[in-house]
């Protein structure tokens, strides 16, 4: 048998690429002995495959039906000289460099989901003769798309109303009416920034209605065979406190913290997988007053932050007064994507899509702190990541909350807020609280309040987060 021991490789430490990026490397191989090679060839690989199946009840066999796609963005690929007598490879160390260009076109992001999937890839093939099967190995990376979130069609608020009436029970008499209003500073995200929502719920009815909640949807369309399939999963939620009849609520820049979640998909980047997100409000009715309102509030998930610091090139140097002031804490990184529900587990051997393990990157915003808007200051918001975040203030007990940041004045006693933001001094006691950030301020007591984040003073241990 053939003695290549082991093919490893190096990417210069680079793992995410941008479109026209140069892709370089280079792939080690070691032989222990000398083997008979028929061709060395590298590659680089941008496709999308999509492929679900589902039962066929009407067939005799009961078989499935398969829907598939495939969507090839740039195959590239490099023949290296066999650098030995002849074919034959001596015994030793061989590297074979490579250099490959992202193209320029609006190509899909990497992306992982439920049925379908965009991986690029680079390879090496070691042709072997006959009987033994050819060297294969793959090296995933990440491509973004440049969804630049700092241009100004992002900045544009989005406001949704809606009112509506409901029944006593069952579509009979009128129990009065239900008028919502929400409204997101901007249209445009990157992951780590927040999304500041201003709520307000007027319940104008002879009921009580259960808690408020907000979500960040992704909803994942999957083309196959002319077919589409959607997807829609709930990434993040947070929870108000409930309206009792004749009641109102008011959410002020509450945050939403938007989660390491694919882009956003360009415009035409891909024919078969389009991923895009929402912000739903939803308003619970009674079983017997029909379906919940729904109030959906499209946003984008991009790939640079607003306020990212731009590098000025070819300009002479400004002069202290044109210098822009940068806030530094919107530096980028990136980090591995939030995985889906259920990995995409199909590949196609004919079409070169390999199947793999590999968690692609995405841009995410550092210690993001959002610029005050006019009408207060934001509040961090109790969210629920598909569940809820719990953090606990140090040496606080029995304060509660559900949603909202809560920050009381100092000496100050006996205080509930719902929906504003609280300040409270440290040395506080009797608080409790449930799946939020608890910040106490000095010499606070017995304060209660609901859909506020609590932080903890410094000192205080950390508690266990819960997410689901």
């Amino acid at each position: 048998m053939p003695k290549i021991s082991s093919v490893t490789f190096d990417l210069r430490g680079k793992e995410v690429f941008l479109a026209g990026e140069a892709v370089k490397g280079t792939w080690f191989v070691v032989v222990s002995s000398p083997v008979k090679v028929n061709y060395i060839n590298t590659y680089l690989f941008g496709a999308s495959y999509v492929e679900w199946r589902e039962t066929n009840l009407s067939r005799r066999d009961q078989s499935d039906d398969k829907f598939k796609a495939h969507e090839l963005y740039t195959k590239q690929m490099t023949s290296h000289s066999i650098k030995g007598n002849g074919e034959q490879l001596a015994a030793g160390k061989y590297k074979y460099p490579f250099d490959y260009c992202i193209p320029n076109d609006k190509v899909h992001s990497s992306f992982e989901g439920r049925h379908g999937a965009t991986r690029w890839f680079i390879k090496i093939e070691i042709g072997l003769p006959v009987p033994y099967s050819n060297v294969v190995e793959y090296k995933f990376l990440t491509y973004l798309a440049n969804v630049d979130i700092d241009l100004p069609l992002y900045a544009k608020p989005i406001v949704r109303s809606k009112e509506t009436k409901i029944s006593k029970a069952f579509g009979i008499g009128d129990a009065g009416s239900i008028k919502v209003t929400a409204r997101l500073d901007r249209n445009g995200f990157c992951p780590g920034e927040c999304a500041l929502l201003t709520l307000e719920v007027l319940n104008e009815t002879s009921k009580d209605l259960d808690q408020p909640s907000a979500s960040v949807m992704q909803e994942v369309d999957y083309k196959g065979n002319g077919e589409w399939k959607v997807v829609t999963e709930c990434v993040r939620t947070v929870v108000g406190s409930r309206l009792d009849k004749g009641k109102q609520q008011k959410w002020n820049n509450q945050k939403i913290t938007i989660d390491p979640v694919p882009p956003t998909s360009p415009p035409r980047s891909s024919y078969c997988i389009k991923c895009s997100y929402y912000i739903q409000v939803r308003i619970p009715l009674p079983f017997y007053n029909g379906e919940d309102i729904k109030l959906r509030l499209p946003i984008t998930v991009g790939t640079v932050p607003q306020n990212h610091e731009k590098r000025l090139t070819g300009q002479s140097p400004p002069s202290y007064e044109e210098i822009p002031v940068t806030d530094l804490s919107n530096s980028i990184s990136y980090t591995p994507q939030r995985a889906c529900s259920s990995g995409f587990q199909y590949s196609s051997k004919s079409l070169e899509f390999p199947n793999a393990s590999y968690t692609p990157l995405t841009a995410y915003v550092l210690d993001y702190r959002p610029v005050e808007a006019s009408g207060g200051a934001p509040q961090a918001a109790t969210q629920k990541q598909t569940g809820q975040e719990h953090r606990a203030p140090p040496k606080s007990t029995n304060q509660k909350q559900t949603g909202q940041e809560h920050r009381a004045p100092p000496k100050s006693t006996n205080q509930k807020q719902t929906g504003q933001e609280h300040r409270a001094p440290p040395k506080s006691t009797n608080q409790k609280q449930t799946g939020q950030e608890h910040r106490a301020p000095p010499n606070s007591t017995n304060q209660k309040q609901t859909g506020q984040e609590h932080r903890p003073s410094p000192s205080a241990p950390p508690m266990a987060e819960k997410k689901h």
